[in-house]
């Protein structure tokens, strides 16, 4: 992910999916290889939301897919989430958090 502030939109209600590239330390393409993830949705006080799935996409090297399939119970507004990445010789790296913004529909 880059180093400016994300805000993603999503619709309450919906299953929710986002692709996220991982760099290498090198700046290349990471080698995801025997690594083990971990991402959570909290909100603005630290209340744990959602554990996410997380999965490595292998048509992309150096992607995983973090995925919910329910939002139904998600509180609207602003929401927080960040990747965790720890790699085979067992560091782990966080990446930055970025900003969910949950939407209710409009069309009912």
């Amino acid at each position: 992910m880059g180093d400016g502030m994300t805000t993603l939109g999503f619709r309450l209600g919906l299953p929710l999916a986002m692709l996220v590239a991982i760099d290498a330390p090198n700046g290349g393409v990471a080698d995801l290889t025997g690594c083990a993830f971990a991402s959570q949705v909290r909100d603005a006080l630290g209340t744990l939301v959602a554990t996410m799935t997380v999965t490595a996409v292998a048509s992309q090297p150096g992607s995983v897919q973090i995925a919910v399939s329910d939002t139904t119970q998600w509180p609207p507004g602003q929401l927080w989430c960040d990747l965790n990445v720890t790699w085979p010789n067992g560091l782990t790296t966080p990446t930055r958090p970025w900003m969910l913004t949950m939407l209710r529909g409009v069309t009912r």
